[in-house]
């Protein structure tokens, strides 16, 4: 017998030397170290994605995304004497909810759910003549954490409802609800990339206006009072349409009331990939 045959061997030496079903005790060690780090991450993602984390003082539940603890930060945009609005708003990727019910002095008023200056908002606005100007623009997700509790991507907004306003909206990807029935158009214009998207302009009274719609990909909604004198000309690439309470006539819907001689509501409506629904309520 050998002298290294008679040296006696360290137990963690035996251990690596063992062999179970022709697989060596480290390479089951590995394997439950691996399995230990895959399940942490797991467990971290689901917290996340469930929002169980505590939350921290002072903040509360978004009402658009209810597994995530926001803090709303709340910016009111005055008039400051104009008797006309231009507002344009340009979010990357978030949920936008837009209508009207601003204060009375204010042409705009914008809650961000977050109070973290990373995620706030570039808005500039101006004055020129009778127009007050806003624009309202996402700076980006540069430096941002996967897993981030502070997300700013839900935008609650008001519009003034009386003085004639030029609107547009430019969503690259989320789900949008805007509800504007109750303001005072001039023109309207909106751009959404992805993501599904409900225009209400139920129980609109205000003057005659210009609309172009442009949807990429998701599901579009459109209403539309029954006694307006309304017509949309819809550019469909792939997908139903859904027509309720229209007079259809080839790519051109109009209300039961239209009156071509009378002011009309001129809507162009670009639908690329997704159901269109159109209602006249």
């Amino acid at each position: 017998m050998s002298t290294d045959d008679q040296k006696p061997r360290h137990p963690l030496c035996m251990a690596c030397n063992l062999q179970i079903g022709g697989i060596s005790a480290t390479r089951i060690i590995l394997w439950l170290v691996a399995l230990t780090i895959i399940s942490f991450f797991i467990g971290f993602g689901i917290l996340a994605l469930s929002g169980d984390f505590p939350p921290q003082p002072g903040q509360a539940v978004s009402p658009f995304r209810h597994t995530t603890i926001l803090t709303p930060n709340t910016t009111v945009i005055p008039l400051d004497g104009a008797t006309e609005g231009d507002v344009r708003i340009t979010l990357g990727a978030g949920d936008l909810s837009l209508q009207g019910g601003a204060p009375a002095t204010a042409l705009m008023e914008s809650t961000v759910f977050s109070t973290a200056a990373v995620w706030q908002p570039e808005l500039v606005q101006g004055i020129n003549g009778s127009v007050k100007s806003v624009t309202m623009t996402e700076k980006g997700h540069k430096g941002k954490e996967w897993f981030a509790v502070d997300s700013p991507n839900n935008w609650a907004i008001s519009l003034n409802d009386q003085v004639p306003l030029r609107l547009s909206v430019n969503v690259g990807a989320g789900d949008n609800l805007l509800d504007l029935g109750t303001l005072n158009l001039e023109t309207l214009k909106v751009q959404t990339a992805a993501g599904d998207t409900i225009i209400d302009l139920g129980g609109y009274h205000g003057e005659r206006y210009d609309a172009v719609i442009n949807c990429g990909v998701g599901d579009l909604t459109l209403r539309v009072p029954r006694d307006s004198n309304t017509r949309i000309r819809v550019h469909n690439a792939l997908g139903d349409i859904d027509n309720r309470g229209f007079v259809q006539d080839d790519d051109q819907f109009v209300t039961a009331v239209f009156n071509s001689s009378q002011a009309v509501n001129e809507i162009t409506l670009n639908q690329g990939i997704g159901s269109l629904t159109l209602e006249s309520i």
